[in-house]
């Protein structure tokens, strides 16, 4: 698959990566591993593609993107069967990647066409400001560079680039290099619609060249990524040599109450949406399940029911509930999670079987207490269950935030009150009640607190994160008769 810089399709002589199926393991594509050189021709190819883009009405950006939303819709069954055979998640899982771009981009234009400045008092600090007139306005920061993983390329690729593009930035997205294929011809369809090739760019290569590139150079306005912890502490480090802005989506060791009077066969059809799609790999996945022992057993029992009906195989195969992970290595990566956690005293009651490629069945991990690992620090990227157990609604509160991280929490309760109040003491970027925490909108503030990143992505929130806001001053401007 082609990629271009500027505008211009790259040639021959670079070093070809290999993208694969993850469930075969026979390589699809090629994309080629760009430079430094490369980057640094991009960003200034973006400078001067921000300019022209910029330099369109607020309408006539909101068209383009809107066709863009309508050609991405289009060709639904072509980008998401391309994601289901790099990524390995189900076909259907995919699809709903792209009607999200297709939401995000509606909403951010409505709300970049209601974007106000302010006409602020004059006089109020000095009487010689009495005549002032001061108002602000909104402009495009400049070059945007995107960042992102490969859990939800797509989807996330969407939620950067429709507040970008919208709020008169350019884009130079780096896409995951497991499965980059889906988002090059993302970046096909935004030029198809009208946005200027040099606007909108998508750089391919190892992140350790291509993403430093991005990272470090002056000219990139602003860094919006999602990722791993590591990996943001990593950016920002670098990121802050310029004063770059940096916002970033991070990892999460969510919590999913229960709480005694909660209904238990409610909370078990969302802990199986909150943790078994796209494999557990999700970010917002609810990761730690802290049960009153009321309840356990109940919840433990029916949980283990519930996961045996799952049909696991095949992502092409609509009939099948749960597909593959992103690699063979990322799934050996929790087997020996779940055996960690193991050898720390909890029990597997069922699951964990790994087999074929990037197979395994979700796992059930009880007798979990809140020193080891999976209780704290250690992210686990895939459908395991830790069940934790409490006595006191204080005991409950201690362990949610016993963790270096703060995504989304999950309460589940009859009394709405006493939900509301549990929900008020999580240290948390959003709380759902009576839900599973894998939850987003298109509009809601969606980050974390403490380690789960920085900044907040929603159309209520963002694109005035990638605005910046000038004051006018017109001196005198109301002089006497």
């Amino acid at each position: 698959m082609y990629v271009q810089i500027g505008g211009e399709h790259l040639g021959r002589g670079y070093d070809m990566l290999p993208v694969f199926n993850p469930m075969t393991g026979t390589i699809i594509d090629h994309v080629p591993a760009l430079t430094d050189q490369d980057i640094a021709r991009a960003v200034d190819a973006a400078v001067e593609g921000q300019k022209e883009w910029a330099a369109k009405p607020q309408t006539e950006r909101n068209r383009i993107l809107r066709k863009f939303a309508e050609i991405v819709l289009s060709r639904r069954e072509e980008i998401g069967a391309l994601l289901c055979s790099e990524n390995g998640k189900r076909i259907a899982e995919a699809e709903e990647e792209v009607d999200t771009v297709a939401a995000l981009i509606e909403s951010y234009c409505d709300k970049a066409s209601h974007i106000y400045g302010k006409s602020l008092p004059n006089g109020t600090d000095a009487t010689s400001c009495h005549n002032d007139i001061i108002f602000t306005r909104y402009e495009p920061l400049g070059v945007i560079a995107c960042l992102l993983p490969f859990n939800f390329p797509v989807e996330l690729c969407g939620h950067k680039i429709a507040p970008a593009l919208a709020a008169g930035n350019s884009v130079i997205i780096k896409p995951p290099s497991d499965c980059p294929l889906a988002i090059i011809k993302m970046v096909e369809c935004l030029h198809e619609a009208g946005v200027p090739k040099k606007a909108a760019q998508v750089v391919t290569g190892r992140g350790s060249v291509v993403g430093d590139a991005l990272i470090t150079n002056p000219k990139v306005a602003a860094i919006t990524m999602t990722g791993g912890t590591e990996t943001g502490i990593h950016i920002a480090g670098m990121a802050a040599r310029n004063l770059t802005r940096c916002y970033l989506e991070l990892g999460g060791n969510d919590a999913f109450v229960i709480l005694e009077d909660a209904d238990i066969d409610l909370t078990i059809g969302q802990a199986l949406e909150s943790r078994v799609n796209n494999a557990g790999q999700v970010c917002c996945a609810s990761k730690r399940y802290i049960v009153h022992e009321s309840v356990a057993e109940e919840f433990t029992k029916k949980l283990v029911a519930a996961l045996e009906k799952l049909k696991i195989g095949d992502p092409t195969d609509r009939s099948n509930d749960v597909g593959g992970m992103i690699s063979e290595d990322a799934r050996n990566e929790v087997v020996d999670q779940i055996r960690h956690t193991v050898k720390q005293g909890a029990k597997l009651v069922y699951g964990g079987e790994a087999w074929g490629k990037n197979f395994m069945s979700p796992a059930v991990l009880t007798g979990v207490t809140g020193d080891m690992d999976v209780a704290k620090d250690m992210e686990i990227f895939g459908s395991v269950f830790p069940i934790i157990t409490f006595k006191t609604i204080e005991e409950a509160a201690a362990l949610v935030n016993n963790c270096p991280y703060g995504l989304n929490s999950a309460v589940f309760s009859r009394d709405m009150t006493k939900a509301i109040s549990f929900a008020e003491h999580i240290q948390a970027g959003s709380a759902v009640i009576n839900g599973g925490g894998n939850y987003r909108t298109a509009a809601m503030p969606f980050g974390g607190y403490k380690k789960s990143g920085i900044g907040r992505e929603g159309s209520s929130e963002t694109l005035k994160e990638f605005l910046q806001e000038k004051s006018y001053v017109l001196k005198d401007a109301m002089g006497q008769f």
